[in-house]
């Protein structure tokens, strides 16, 4: 595809993936593992022109050397074409609104000495929506404005988030979520201005409502994981990661509808491609992880304290955004959230919700793994009840 062949280009047989070690610009050591098919192709391409080997020496089966003509066909069509773009995740870290920006992220000694690694902590957990979601909602709105009054569903996390952002420019929100809904989060989003509606055993049967709802009144639904935006503002988080050029060995991410993970991997493969992007789901609701194995969705179940990541059916563009920019997605038990809940507290002094904490809960599973590594993950929020405080974390 270089077009060292005049006029033509060239079918070629090479590995499908490829290992690369190598020393970045500050002259240290990476291990980029199992590159995608078509930065594989790429790099093996490039080592060819090195070593003198023109792609006719590589031609594979009949017909290999074909006209530059038929280039869109047979080249274009089978490039990736990334729906998140890199230079809106750019835009997204300088414009979204200022109290979601800048996080706290610091390494904790006492906690590092517990799970043998050095832990980047990304909190998201200090803004007015205590999570995440208030990076893509703000960007959501900035970029698309309120003429449409807008309708979501929600955990609670996700309705704060839109609710905040729609309120700031004068729009308006329903919100629909489930019979069991943590009362905390539905209270805030009411204090943010959304009209709250109760509807379904769980978040997938509330966002059922929310489309039925979007469909009779021309509303506009917003789902957390399928409009670009929103995974696109949720990708400033790793625009912010390596803002002073930490060279991290993995980042894990707290994995539910997905525009956290896809933001912060489709910035991080481009900008630190050794990087190991893990995905993390609750045992309890594992259809995302299950999704990215099969390549496509899978539906599941949703039974699990992880509310923010309590996803029972999963959103078929989030699924697609996950191709060649995650690395692997792991599962966490309500346990293992909990232990991880309670080492944030005795460590930080940080109120985790669970969604919140399983990255964290991977990092302490993975120990021998990452024994002196230097890895991430996102404190994603902070809504707990005070029942869960006593129930999860401190005990009275």
């Amino acid at each position: 595809d270089c077009l060292s062949i005049p006029d033509h280009v060239v079918r070629v047989k090479r590995h499908c993936s490829v290992s690369l070690r190598y020393q970045d610009e500050r002259g240290r050591a990476r291990h980029w593992q199992h590159l995608p098919p078509h930065l594989a192709e790429l790099l093996q391409h490039e080592v060819d022109h090195l070593d003198g080997i023109l792609m006719t020496q590589r031609a594979s089966g009949p017909d290999a050397v074909r006209p530059i003509e038929e280039h869109a066909a047979l080249v274009g069509a089978g490039r990736p074409k990334p729906r998140l773009s890199l230079e809106r995740i750019s835009e997204a870290a300088r414009s979204i609104d200022s109290v979601f920006r800048a996080s706290p992220q610091f390494e904790c000694d006492t906690l590092n000495d517990t799970l043998g690694c050095r832990l980047t902590l990304k909190v998201e957990a200090a803004n007015p929506i205590r999570s995440f979601k208030g990076r893509g909602a703000d960007y959501f709105v900035h970029k698309n404005g309120v003429a449409r009054p807008f309708v979501c569903a929600s955990a609670g996390n996700w309705g704060q988030a839109l609710a905040y952002a729609a309120r700031a420019r004068g729009g308006s929100l329903v919100v629909f979520a489930a019979v069991n809904a943590n009362p905390l989060k539905v209270e805030r989003m009411r204090r943010f201005g959304a009209d709250v509606r109760l509807l379904g055993e769980d978040f997938d049967a509330a966002k059922h409502a929310a489309r039925a709802y979007a469909e009779q009144t021309g509303a506009w639904m917003v789902e957390d994981g399928k409009e670009p935006e929103i995974s696109e503002g949720a990708g400033s988080i790793a625009v912010e990661l390596l803002a002073e050029g930490a060279a991290f060995d993995a980042v894990f991410v707290p994995l539910g509808n997905g525009a956290l993970l896809n933001g912060i991997a489709r910035w991080m493969k481009a900008a630190s491609p050794a990087t190991r992007i893990i995905g993390v789901c609750a045992e309890g609701a594992d259809c995302m992880r299950r999704s990215f194995v099969a390549g496509s969705p899978v539906e599941g179940r949703a039974a699990t304290i992880a509310d923010g990541i309590g996803v029972r059916v999963p959103v078929p563009e989030a699924v697609s955004d996950m191709r060649g920019i995650v690395d692997e997605v792991r599962l966490v038990s309500d346990l293992e959230i909990i232990d991880a809940m309670r080492l944030l507290y005795t460590h930080l002094g940080q109120l985790v919700e669970p969604a919140g904490a399983a990255g964290v809960a991977a990092v302490m599973a993975a120990r021998e793994e990452f024994a002196n590594a230097q890895v991430a993950t996102v404190l994603c929020g902070g809504n707990v009840t005070d029942q869960q405080v006593r129930d999860w974390i401190v005990t009275i």
